[in-house]
């Protein structure tokens, strides 16, 4: 059982052709809605893997904040909201013909959060998954809740992605001091460079070229899948559902690292971030890889 602690947005996508120079413009050929954020992505992907998944965090009580409340409770996500009088968070994806995209986010009530956890729910589940709320406030309330999770006997994850990245290892340090294993990009590891030396495992996604894990002084690396992109949007996300998914059933480094692999390929071959392999095809594929 995990609980997600990070923002809920609404992903608005819309695919162009390619993104235009400064002062450009671009013709929008088609737009999509979709239930987002890191955090509770990977609730989503994990409660449809057959996993007890909480996400906690706050929403508008707008058209947007039913949308995505009914989006998770298909899927059998628990959900503990704080319905904030004003509208639901967004991003607006754009994505080209390459399947890369630049997100344009508006904070709105995923601005707004703060620790609202009561002690039984400090005490249901084994897993808290953390991303970073867009808010100045956001790396304040993952050291609290993060503290009071390893108080519980939890298993900490953070997602810290650009926004704790790009403060440093420094600026971390309180937040690491609780956190068990880590998932980030290349790009957020050669920021925090070192931070493998202050938590138990660091998973690092390397886009085309797949994953590598670190833990202590072992390094397990996996190749990505060769697929056609349509939509990178989430892939990191079905990456990290696909390793933990594994994880928590017991399988070795390499064979989440492929799982990991196996659920980012099936993502990134359709729009939008909350696309998995049904929880057969991905049984399926442990069952023969583990062998």
């Amino acid at each position: 059982m995990i609980t997600g602690v990070g923002p809920a947005l609404i992903d608005r996508i819309c695919l162009i052709d390619e993104f235009p120079g400064k002062g450009g413009h671009a013709i929008v050929r088609k737009t999509e809605k979709h239930a987002g954020g890191a955090a509770g992505n990977v609730m989503f992907g994990l409660a449809k893997f057959g996993v007890k998944a909480r996400f906690v965090s706050t929403i508008g009580d707008d058209d947007d904040g039913i949308f995505y409340r009914n989006e998770m409770e298909k899927a059998g996500v628990d959900c503990l909201f704080r319905v904030l009088n004003t509208e639901t968070g967004r991003v607006d994806v754009f994505v080209d013909s390459n399947g890369e995209r630049t997100f344009f986010v508006y904070p709105n009530a995923s601005g707004m959060f703060y620790p609202f956890l009561r002690q039984e729910d400090y005490e249901w589940g084994q897993y808290f998954y953390l991303d970073p709320f867009p808010s100045e406030r956001s790396l304040d309330a993952h050291v609290e809740i993060a503290g009071k999770a390893k108080k519980f006997g939890k298993t900490v994850i953070l997602n810290p992605g650009y926004p704790y990245s790009k403060l440093g290892i420094d600026e971390l340090r309180e937040l690491l001091a609780s956190t068990d294993i880590l998932f980030l990009s290349e790009n957020e590891y050669r920021m925090l460079e070192g931070v493998e030396n202050y938590v138990k495992m660091s998973v690092i996604t390397k886009g085309s070229e797949g994953g590598m894990v670190i833990r202590n002084e072992e390094r397990v690396e996996a190749e990505a899948f060769k697929v056609e992109v349509v939509d990178t949007t989430g892939a990191g996300d079905a990456f990290a559902a696909g390793f933990l998914y594994a994880y928590m059933k017991g399988f070795s480094l390499e064979v989440c690292l492929l799982t990991g692999n196996f659920s980012a390929s099936y993502c990134i071959q359709r729009i939008g971030a909350r696309n998995f392999p049904e929880k057969e095809k991905i049984d399926r594929f442990l069952e023969i890889h583990s062998k």
